[in-house]
């Protein structure tokens, strides 16, 4: 549910932009044009500020759309691509289980399940088509929760907007809203990742704050009590984020990579089944590009290009070719290309060279996807 998590290893290359929900479905944006991602920017590409432009795109999307949340107008999945709609001037997507948005160069749209205003135009209606969010033209990052939505603008300030029970808005009440209300007064958010009933972000100074859900210390802060303002994680410098539904994982400035939360399945990959209440190192190397968090599972991306994955495998989700968990990172075939890597419930898709490769369940309820090109074959795990 994490809004635009594409970090690139330190080469040139066409790559897609690629994003899944820890719930069910997976988005993915394919540049139109040959846009090239070039080295890894020290600030995410989702950036307020700052941010690298990977070019735009028509927008397709395929599989479950049981609550509208493909934008096709009406509740048939797909079990093809299909585009969406007739522009092609799209730049961010994000999707949680029940709903979807994605930012046009000058606007922001929502689709699918709205029953807690999470669309955020300003009732609970449920939409079948993506409908334009308020009149803001400068929408930056985008990410999705379970039923709760969050964004910067270009200005660096942040907005959520949904379901608020447990807080995840941080707005400092858990009271549900339906339309984009702005959280605090900072204006420097760079980076924004949204897990079930919890939202991470990263600051302009490099600070982690996260809010919301933590009955199983996915907020990284040394309990299991929610909170309902952005609360800050430790004093490190943090690069990237990625929230999930039970577990947390976010690279630092120094390339390394940690993970916090459940640990039921290895997802933490920390050789054990322990959950972690604070930010725990994962294994003692460097280099690391990016981080994806399934449901219960995590992949990773390393500066060289390889790709690493860990936690739940019953759906061959890892992409190791068996269903074996594990609980510490593996790495997936030999490839060395790999350009981006984001995970969903069961499954787990990637991009090489400018195409979509994914593996795990790709016929389960609830899967489902979009991209501006036809996606590549669904393979039961990934080709070295």
């Amino acid at each position: 549910m994490r809004t635009d998590r594409r970090r690139a290893a330190r080469f040139t290359r066409v790559a897609a932009l690629l994003s899944v929900a820890i719930g069910f479905p997976v988005i993915a944006l394919l540049p139109s044009a040959s846009a090239e991602l070039s080295g890894r920017s020290t600030v995410p590409a989702s950036a307020a500020k700052s941010a690298e432009e990977f070019g735009i795109g028509r927008l397709y999307a395929w599989g479950d759309n049981a609550g509208g949340q493909l934008g096709l107008g009406d509740k048939t999945d797909r079990s093809s691509a299909t585009q969406v709609g007739t522009f092609s001037d799209w730049q961010r997507v994000a999707v949680g289980p029940g709903h979807s948005c994605a930012a046009r160069l000058d606007s922001l749209w929502c689709s699918g399940m709205n029953n807690f205003g999470q669309l955020g135009l300003g009732d609970n209606t449920q939409r079948l088509t993506m409908t334009r969010v308020g009149a803001s033209t400068t929408w930056a990052a985008i990410a999705v929760g379970e039923n709760h939505t969050c964004a910067t603008r270009a200005s660096g300030t942040l907005y959520c907007w949904g379901r608020n029970q447990l807080g995840q808005l941080g707005l400092g009440d858990t009271v549900n809203r339906n339309t984009p209300v702005q959280v605090g007064t900072a204006s420097d958010w760079v980076a924004l990742s949204a897990g079930f009933d919890y939202t991470c972000g990263i600051r302009g100074d490099r600070t982690l704050w996260c809010w919301g859900r933590n009955t199983n210390y996915q907020l990284g802060l040394g309990d299991n009590v929610n909170r309902n303002v952005p609360t800050r994680v430790g004093t490190a410098d943090w690069a990237d984020i990625a929230a999930s539904f039970t577990h947390t994982c976010g690279t630092r400035m120094d390339q390394t990579l940690w993970c916090w939360g459940e640990n039921t399945y290895g997802q933490l990959g920390q050789g054990d089944n322990v959950d972690r209440t604070d930010p725990v190192q994962v294994g003692t190397g460097i280099a690391w590009a990016s981080a994806a968090t399934g449901r219960l599972h995590t992949c990773a991306t390393r500066l060289n290009g390889t790709l690493w994955c860990w936690g739940r495998n019953a759906s061959g989700q890892l992409g190791l070719g068996d269903a074996t968990d594990r609980n510490s990172p593996l790495q997936v075939g030999t490839a060395t290309y790999w350009a981006t890597v984001s995970a969903g419930r069961a499954h787990t898709c990637g991009v090489r060279v400018g195409n979509i490769v994914c593996a795990g369940a790709p016929t389960q309820t609830g899967s489902s996807a979009w991209a501006t090109r036809p996606p590549a074959t669904h393979p039961p795990s990934f080709p070295a």
